[in-house]
């Protein structure tokens, strides 16, 4: 995404929020920009006492981030707007002001926040069929990703169980595929399979991913996100998977605790946007369809918003002096020759997260990915 003028940046990030946070963050801007910005509150003001609908969408990613973090704060509001003529006025809940993680996914079930941006593993307890996306080495990267959520299958099967919860998926997040990324500590390249034995991995809650670890001979430790730069300068773990951009953008410094980011390319490290269906179900069938319809250029938004993000990352983790490897083609395929979905520690998986003919299931879903 290009650079914004702060205008335009606070204009889509602020919405109808008080005064009191423009000068908090910007107390010494010149006159004619605090002028500006009392022109813009009174705009989004107005707006937002005509609009027939108030969509809140809430995000652990702070708006200024939007060079390193590719959530789309700007483009949901300016989109969604533009797409229902003003009858919808967005406001974005930034920073993780009403939560972070399952916190988001109760609000937006409990009806609580319209909409919200989370990691997709904070929907499997919801839909535990979204976890066979972490089987590795067969949807990991953004085109397989995409292909896969936008198909009829995979909507009708796994996508739809979310609603049972009063959650539909508005659009998959592109964010990356994960790495093997050795601490400073540690500072080991991790590129084939015997790099990982004896590894101590942080892994995020998934149960695929910790087998992934197992059959790697590695040790899996569930460590909490917002621990793992303290815990990294502890040397309590050696490694963690997170795609590049979560790397940079993790908690409390992080991207100053790794070594060498290895991109093995194991599976998507996917959020989603979500929205209460009660709410979507409450719109006027006209402003239903506009509000739909304005993701779908909101979702090709983000896809260029993550390819500056992560080339933006790539180079601010040069200057931190932390190497990236990328894999030969050769050593990917050895990888997901041993661990992949052939597996056949995987066909278990495959039909308790499918169902009794989740290895055919899966080999649709196969199929739909690679195209």
């Amino acid at each position: 995404m290009p650079r914004v003028s702060r205008r335009t940046f606070l204009r889509y990030s602020f919405g109808a929020l008080s005064s009191m946070v423009y000068f908090t963050i910007f107390p010494r801007q010149p006159w004619e920009d605090r002028r500006a910005f009392a022109e813009t509150l009174k705009e989004e003001k107005r707006k937002k006492r005509l609009a027939k609908y108030i969509f809140n969408f809430s995000s652990p990613y702070f708006t200024s981030n939007y060079l390193t973090t590719p959530h789309a704060h700007l483009e949901i509001k300016r989109l969604i707007e533009k797409y229902t003529k003003n009858k919808i006025f967005v406001i974005i809940h930034d920073g993780g002001s009403r939560g972070i993680g399952s916190e988001l996914s109760n609000w937006v079930s409990l009806g609580k926040s319209e909409g919200a941006l989370l990691s997709i593993a904070n929907l499997s307890p919801l839909c535990p069929e979204l976890d066979i996306l972490n089987i590795p080495f067969w949807a990991a990267n953004e085109t397989e990703y995409i292909r896969l959520f936008n198909s009829q299958a995979w909507n009708r099967a796994v996508l739809s169980k979310t609603r049972k919860a009063r959650i539909q998926v508005l659009f998959p997040y592109v964010v990356g595929e994960r790495t093997a990324t050795s601490t400073k500590r540690y500072g080991k390249l991790i590129k084939s399979p015997k790099d990982f034995e004896g590894v101590r991995f942080r892994v995020p809650g998934s149960e695929s991913l910790a087998l992934f670890y197992r059959l790697t001979k590695a040790k899996p430790m569930n460590i909490p996100w917002k621990f793992c730069a303290r815990t990294a300068r502890g040397g309590r773990y050696d490694a963690l998977d997170p795609a590049i951009i979560g790397l940079y953008a993790g908690p409390e410094g992080l991207n100053r605790e790794l070594g060498i980011i290895s991109e093995i390319k194991s599976v998507h490290d996917g959020w989603v946007a979500i929205a209460n269906t009660d709410y979507i179900a409450a719109l006027d069938s006209r402003t239903r369809s506009q509000f739909l319809d304005a993701f779908n250029e909101i979702q090709g938004a983000q896809l260029k918003n993550y390819k500056t993000a992560v080339t933006f990352c790539s180079e601010e983790f040069k200057k931190l002096g932390v190497k990236i490897y990328a894999p030969t083609p050769r050593e990917q395929k050895v990888l997901a020759k041993k661990f992949g979905p052939a597996n056949p520690a995987w066909e278990p998986v495959k039909k308790r997260l499918l169902g009794a003919d989740g290895l055919a299931v899966f080999d649709k879903f196969y199929k739909i990915a690679k195209g």
